[in-house]
């Protein structure tokens, strides 16, 4: 296919070159009659590319991002990743069906169980005590949980982490299909990984059957440009249709389908080029920042450790725990002393999301941020919360996702021992702390309340003090 055509950018390019005038779809009229305040905050351009007509392109656009990357075929979605991810789940598994899932996983994964109804069967991941995180499960750990659950109806795996680390999905997919189910990876991370051979594995690459993917996160989309990739012979893909025509918007935005069409064109032209310089700029930032005796900067020697089988490079975590700071506070400090905004700030880190959008100044921004926080680090103002191991998170499944969260709750001020109805997710990344069914111990209690009093960002909490909890008020045990 010719990988220089952009349809859905030559459909708006069209519309607009042929003088049509629409009484339908949208009603901003191309931006007609714009007011000056909005055209110079979101640009009079944006209100003339939303043309909704072009979404009649995608098909086309589909099949050259296909073919670019060697999925069986790419399915784009305009309402981000999260409903990507509740497509692709409504897909493999359903009412009552056993799904082996990443503990791990993005909270958008626990929405899907909900509407899914279906039963999880949770792969715990692997706790490096050494840095306090937590890393992709093992393959030997994915076969074990099949042994254990022969009527398991498919897999997730999340790969890379926030922080970087990867999963050997190469061995889990073989394990999948051998066990006769498909293999569906959150890999929101990683669409340019298929574009420069020292970026980990493309998961559609290792033999993954879905895969879901942020293109504006390390990629040249829009928020909320997605995209669900295909492969094999394990998922319907007239079933993906109609599941994610359950989900998504009849009134898609032109301007993002544009974002990912772009995207796939400019990787296909210049992606290894790009790439290559973005790997040079961040190995030099990371040796810089290497030097400085009170960080410490997670590198490729983390390969190898535990299950950990990839590694991004295009994330910078930076351990800042010697400075006798949070990596809340250092967040909060880069973002008012410095103006730079991080990914994500933790109980001792801070971790970057790097891009080939970022400049040389770009990137001696942020190494002199660094630099400086070194010279001159703030006062502790903030009390470091205490990370349980993980094994004390490890909590135990009690009901049904579903029936949990639409049970009736109450709110209590001490949980433990109770049944959550509600999910608590630390963001970023996003993870549940603690999700519909799952019993509440005091550990994850204290993590809580710890973290939200040392800078932890939770969005989705019932009570946003954490002084309550909403918990079912009757429970019934699972199964």
């Amino acid at each position: 296919m010719d990988q220089r055509k952009t349809p859905v950018l030559d459909a708006i390019e069209q519309f607009r070159r042929d003088d049509r005038y629409t009484f339908a779809l949208p009603g901003h009229r191309l931006g007609l009659t714009l007011d000056d305040r909005a055209a110079s905050v979101l640009s009079r351009g944006a209100f003339e590319a939303d043309v909704i007509t072009a979404k009649a392109a995608v098909s086309e656009a589909e099949e050259l991002m296909a073919d670019a990357i060697g999925a069986k075929q790419a399915v784009f979605t305009t309402c981000g990743s999260t409903v990507s991810m509740h497509t692709a789940m409504l897909t493999v598994t359903g009412p009552g069906r056993k799904i082996l899932v990443d503990r791990n996983v993005h909270k958008s994964v626990v929405a899907s169980l909900i509407l899914a109804g279906a039963e999880p069967v949770w792969l715990r991941p692997r706790w490096d005590a050494e840095n306090q995180i937590a890393h992709p499960a093992a393959a030997d750990d994915v076969a074990e949980a099949l042994r254990l659950h022969p009527d398991i109806s498919a897999v997730l795996m999340i790969t890379p982490t926030e922080y970087g680390t990867g999963a050997d999905v190469r061995s889990i997919a073989r394990l999948a299909h051998r066990h006769g189910v498909p293999l569906l990876v959150d890999e929101a991370w990683g669409a340019h990984f298929p574009f420069h051979p020292d970026l980990p594995t493309s998961a559609i690459h290792a033999g993954a059957d879905l895969v879901v993917q942020s293109l504006h996160k390390a990629d040249g989309g829009l928020c909320q440009a997605s995209m669900i990739l295909l492969c094999g012979d394990l998922v319907d893909p007239v079933d993906l249709r109609l599941r994610l025509d359950l989900l998504t918007t009849t009134s898609p935005s032109a301007l993002l389908y544009g974002s990912i069409d772009a995207f796939r064109r400019r990787m296909v032209a210049d992606g290894p080029q790009l790439l290559d310089d973005t790997l040079r700029r961040v190995n030099h930032l990371r040796v810089r920042l290497g030097k400085l005796s009170d960080l410490t900067v997670m590198d490729e020697l983390i390969v190898g450790h535990d299950s950990v089988a990839e590694w991004d490079p295009l994330k910078l975590s930076v351990d800042v725990s010697r400075l006798g700071l949070s990596g809340y506070q250092v967040k909060d400090w880069m973002e008012e002393r410095r103006r730079i905004t991080v990914q994500l700030g933790d109980a001792r880190r801070v971790v970057c999301s790097l891009t080939y959008s970022d400049t040389d100044i770009a990137l001696e921004r942020l190494a002199e941020g660094f630099e400086n926080l070194v010279a001159e680090p703030p006062a502790p103002d903030r009390p470091a919360p205490a990370v349980p191991p993980l094994e004390e998170l490890n909590l135990e499944q009690a009901m049904n996702p579903r029936e949990a969260y639409f049970a009736p709750t109450e709110q209590v001020t001490d949980p433990t021992g109770r049944v959550a109805a509600e999910m608590i997710s630390p963001y970023p990344p996003g993870v549940p702390a603690i999700l519909p069914g799952e019993r509440f111990n005091e550990a994850v209690v204290d993590y809580l309340r710890a973290g939200l009093a040392a800078g932890m960002t939770i969005p989705d909490s019932a009570d946003p003090s954490l002084r309550t909890f909403r918990v079912v008020r009757h429970e019934r045990a699972i199964g």
